[in-house]
């Protein structure tokens, strides 16, 4: 009997549950939508990037979204409202005295039309970031489309196509982190107080509808049309282009000027009617002013979503097949292209391979060279600096960090994805005539090459443009300079650690957690190169070159895990944590001492407790990070040597290794020795072809002070394994005696040791 297909609303929530589960499996957070069902545990996979990590890192980034949008509707508001206490230095400069007065007077009554109209226009601007940029992440040029399979399902169109429209309004992560806060932001100085998350996400979620039936639409037409080629080259447009709005939209709360600003001042009158603007007077209405706006607002997103269904199934109507992926698989007649193109180029051969697959990804070419470009530029052009252009090239502090940021972000894009560039292809670097680690450390010192470009040339600018030498910004760009090959080293082996070369999603083959990681070590070497101090500055420069060094160790030691789906290096304490903790330490002091300047007047005291407290925190994070990886080797502090006397707990260590000793000792000696005081049983398998009987061994009683030197250096699973269970002659032996090929007068006792011994090496 054939099973009755689902009902429409059943089969939106399993779609949508659908795309939330895989959302969730490709962050790595684990969790699961079963519901307790019994079946065989699976094997257990190598251990991720800790959840601590990430949510220590993410925490800085809704704290800097949400301090964004406020300063964004402050600062429009003392512009555009002509507030005389903020207008001339902005939001963000004039301080939290001389703004509170301004927020109770703004939150007392409505908003002015013309701040109402720049935050239509701020809105707008955040709406098409969250349409642009998940357009540009990759999702048009997988070579799978999910909609090909999808109707297979035995659900009717019409219910498939609103169920994608919803998931995808639903599961948009991006889209929830711009506009979120701003419709919060809206909402809380509107006076909805406490209530303002839950309106503000209301509100985003209306506005993330409409932008899901555009993407739906974009999406579905120009897979239809374009040919793999064209999706790619229109990917890497598409990525460019969204980083307009979103730094436009984030320009507002920055500077008192710009054509930004002039455009919010300029919004017509009939901007307040559309979706944004309805949005706007709606959180900003009160009692039954919000009626009108309300209602408004539902039938305009109804309208646009039903026309949007409309056309979505005229774009169907012929099928889901077009000129899409399929033609990925036809080999076009090419031109034979010259095979020293690069042969007598500077570089080995791994380096010209390198920019030879940089030349043809031109997604990967614009992320990687373009990018930074159109990042500070735009910032500087929508906040209205690029006026001050002479600033930067007369500022050795702003021109040390601005060049270093370019150098770190080329580095970003490029030696922190050496790993994931190579896709599918990755086992092939393990059958060069190289090891993977030397090719690494090529690929490491070509992007640094590049990655200098820029610094160099703007660096060059600057020094020309001076009157004179000037030796302070001269040694500001040798620090910058001499940072950014370190970086290049910290960025390949920080990719090794997040590549997962098994992963099948593209979103999942980087583990953002370590991205944040890398920003986080950038913005310190930012920090350090502006703090002015030459001997902090010397001191952080040699730390960031140790803590390279330690780091590309310790990825020589995971490169061979990276195809073993299950098998990871083991977690031991090593020289990387101690250079970590040293960098965290140093940062948190410096912060702590920032922020106890103007509440402790004693400058012993301020030293003294910004000493303790980046002292105690730091101590704190790396044990709560040991605990939860388990590290071994953990040192202890006012403890003496953990005993090795067999036992439970702590000890079970130092117990295994104790035993084994005995094992091997009474299988060497063939025969017990010395008085039981205590008898333990080994548990073999009964007696049979090929498996010796073991009857007993009696262990003496241990000695502690003896066995404690030997128990430490055996307690290390790779040592124990080298000395008590690699000797392959031995093993060997072992075999050839239990199945009995060895002859002579003492093959019992022979039999007895060799099947003591295997029971003693888990053999």
């Amino acid at each position: 009997m054939t099973p009755a297909p689902p009902g429409a609303w059943r089969a939106v929530w399993l779609l949508t549950r659908l795309r939330l589960q895989r959302l969730l499996n490709v962050s790595g957070k684990g969790l699961s939508f079963n519901k307790g069902g019994k079946s065989r545990p699976a094997t257990p996979g190598k251990k991720r990037a800790p959840w601590l990590l990430g949510a220590l890192l993410l925490l800085p980034m809704l704290f800097s979204s949400g301090n964004i949008a406020r300063h964004n509707l402050l600062n429009m508001h003392c512009l555009l409202d002509h507030v005389a206490v903020c207008q001339a230095k902005g939001s963000m400069q004039a301080g939290e005295r001389v703004l509170a007065p301004v927020i109770a007077h703004l939150m007392e009554q409505p908003f002015s039309t013309a701040l109402a109209g720049a935050l239509t226009l701020q809105l707008v601007l955040l709406w098409l970031v969250s349409l642009l940029l998940p357009l540009g992440m990759g999702e048009l040029s997988k070579p799978d489309w999910d909609l090909e399979w999808l109707v297979t399902l035995p659900v009717d169109k019409g219910t498939l196509l609103w169920a994608r429209v919803l998931e995808r309004t639903l599961v948009n992560p991006l889209g929830l982190l711009v506009l979120w806060p701003g419709t919060t932001m809206i909402a809380w100085y509107s006076g909805q107080g406490w209530f303002a998350p839950l309106s503000g996400l209301l509100a985003c979620l209306l506005l993330l509808a409409l932008a899901a039936m555009l993407r739906t639409l974009v999406d579905t037409g120009l897979r239809l049309s374009l040919s793999p080629a064209q999706l790619g080259n229109l990917q890497a447009l598409l990525s460019v282009a969204g980083l307009f709005p979103m730094y436009m939209g984030m320009s507002f709360g920055m500077g008192t000027g710009g054509f930004a600003h002039a455009w919010a001042a300029a919004m017509p009158a009939w901007s307040a009617w559309t979706p944004p603007g309805l949005l706007v007077r709606l959180l900003n209405a009160r009692g039954a002013a919000a009626a009108l706006p309300a209602a408004l607002l539902l039938v305009q997103c109804l309208c646009l979503m039903l026309l949007g269904m409309a056309m979505l199934r005229r774009q169907l109507r012929h099928g889901v097949v077009g000129a899409g992926q399929r033609e990925a698989g036809r080999k076009r007649s090419s031109v034979a292209q010259p095979t020293g193109r690069w042969r007598t180029g500077i570089g080995t051969v791994i380096q010209r391979r390198e920019l030879t697959l940089l030349l043809r990804d031109r997604n990967f070419l614009v992320q990687t060279l373009l990018l930074p470009l159109l990042i500070l530029g735009g910032q500087a052009l929508f906040s209205g600096q690029a006026r001050d252009l002479h600033e930067l090239l007369s500022s050795p502090t702003l021109l040390a960090c601005t060049g270093f940021f370019l150098g770190t972000y080329v580095l970003m894009m490029s030696a922190f994805q050496t790993l994931n560039k190579e896709g599918g292809a990755l086992w092939l670097l393990y059958t060069f005539p190289v090891s993977v680690d030397q090719a690494l450390r090529q690929k490491a010192q070509l992007w640094a090459a590049l990655a200098l470009l820029y610094p160099l040339i703007l660096f060059g600018a600057a020094l020309a443009w001076q009157d004179a030498w000037r030796w302070d910004m001269a040694g500001l760009m040798l620090l910058a300079l001499a940072g950014i090959p370190l970086y290049a080293v910290i960025a390949v082996a920080l990719g090794v650690f997040s590549s997962d070369p098994l992963a099948t999603e593209a979103a999942a083959k980087i583990r953002p957690a370590y991205t944040y990681l890398y920003l986080l070590l950038t913005g310190l070497y930012i920090a350090a190169l502006a703090a002015g101090n030459l001997a902090q500055q010397l001191v952080f420069v040699v730390l960031t070159a140790a803590l390279a060094v330690a780091l590309w160790q310790k990825a020589r030691d995971a490169i061979p895990y990276l195809l073993d789906p299950a098998a990871s290096p083991p977690a031991r304490v090593c020289a990387s944590d101690g250079l970590i903790a040293a960098m965290l330490f140093f940062t948190l002091q410096t912060l702590a001492w920032l922020l106890l300047q103007g509440r402790v007047a004693a400058p012993l005291a301020q030293v003294a407790l910004a000493f303790g407290s980046a002292g105690a925190l730091t101590y704190l994070l790396v044990r709560l990070v040991y605990w939860r990886s388990k590290t071994a080797g953990v040192p202890r502090i006012g403890g003496g040597p953990a005993s090795v006397a067999p036992g439970g707990g702590g000890r079970d260590a130092g117990g295994a290794v104790w035993h084994r000793l005995h094992a091997r000792a009474a299988a060497a000696r063939g025969h017990t020795a010395g008085r039981p005081s205590m008898e333990r049983r080994v548990a073999v398998g009964p007696d049979g072809a090929g498996r010796a009987p073991v009857r007993r061994i009696h262990f003496p009683r241990p000695d502690p002070g003896r066995l404690a030197p030997l128990a430490a250096r055996l307690a290390g699973d790779r040592h124990c394994r080298r000395h008590l269970c690699h000797h392959a002659s031995t093993r060997l032996h072992a075999a050839r005696l239990r199945a009995g090929t060895v002859r002579g007068s003492r093959v019992r006792a022979q039999r007895r040791a060799a099947g003591a011994h295997a029971g003693a090496c888990g053999l």
